[in-house]
């Protein structure tokens, strides 16, 4: 009983999104975004390979966000706030459940969005290799598939951290603002960091707020996945070391925001 329910919120949950104009929209957006990336792309000849797949991943990036931000944040601000979340749980239905499910309902939302990206990426590299011989090295292709699926996986541990908010928030205003605070520090603090591994900087910067951004860093998860972008587009292979702490750190991450929000958000009064 319990896993039925799971399965048909879950898909209820899909099947809502996909109703929505904005996430019908965003699939068509998704289709079209790399074909436009390549316009300003093309202005850089020389370093056209590496500057198309630098777009590509900003381009992911960009639709990555506004699918958390102003979709899946709606929808579960909307369940707060109109109290669709009582109608489910007076089914009756266990909190866990009605949480898990809406969780992987939303993260199989993305699922679409990133296939239809891929492909349109996909194919506008190997319409560039065409067009333009000679200047798009033969495995950038190989290395915008790698660099996508690895980019993904920051956001669905954002996707945790938009739970864990919700599971104590009272509505759209205030899961907004302390997600879009997170992410401003998500994206903010790793280049600080990095500016600070010069000695002229670190010794004009005090050590309390030093060990202050490293302690801040190191409860968030890295959304700019600089360094696979970096190595990625100069066709520098990565190391599968990091890659498998990369994945690890971003899964672990996820599984705890999302514990924690499900330990809060069944000890919470709905009434």
């Amino acid at each position: 009983m319990i896993e039925r329910s799971f399965s048909s919120l879950a898909w209820l949950t899909f099947k809502d999104l996909s109703g929505h104009r904005t996430y019908r929209l965003s699939l068509l957006a998704v289709l079209l975004i790399p074909w436009f990336l390549m316009v300003p792309a093309s202005l850089f000849l020389i370093d056209m390979g590496k500057v198309l797949l630098d777009m590509l991943f900003t381009g992911l990036h960009g639709w990555l966000f506004a699918y958390i931000f102003f979709i899946a944040t709606p929808m579960i601000a909307r369940d707060i706030e109109l109290g669709i979340a009582n109608i489910f749980l007076t089914l009756p239905m266990r909190r866990t459940t009605y949480y898990g499910a809406r969780f992987i309902g939303l993260l199989g939302g993305m699922i679409p969005l990133f296939t239809l990206y891929l492909l349109s990426s996909l194919l506008t590299i190997f319409w560039a290799s065409h067009a333009w011989q000679g200047y798009i090295p033969n495995t950038l292709w190989l290395s915008g598939m790698e660099g996508m699926l690895l980019i993904c996986l920051p956001y669905i541990s954002l996707m945790g951290i938009l739970f864990l908010i919700a599971s104590r928030a009272t509505g759209a205003a205030e899961i907004s603002v302390f997600l879009v605070a997170v992410w401003i520090l998500c994206w903010s603090i790793p280049p600080v960091l990095e500016a600070l591994q010069h000695p002229d900087v670190l010794s004009k910067t005090s050590p309390w707020l030093v060990a202050l951004l490293e302690t801040v860093h190191q409860f968030l998860p890295d959304l700019t996945s600089s360094q696979i972008s970096l190595r990625l587009a100069h066709e520098l292979p990565l190391d599968i070391g990091q890659v498998l702490g990369y994945c690890a750190q971003h899964l672990s991450y996820t599984t705890l925001a999302w514990l924690t929000g499900a330990v809060l958000f069944i000890k919470r009064d709905l009434s």
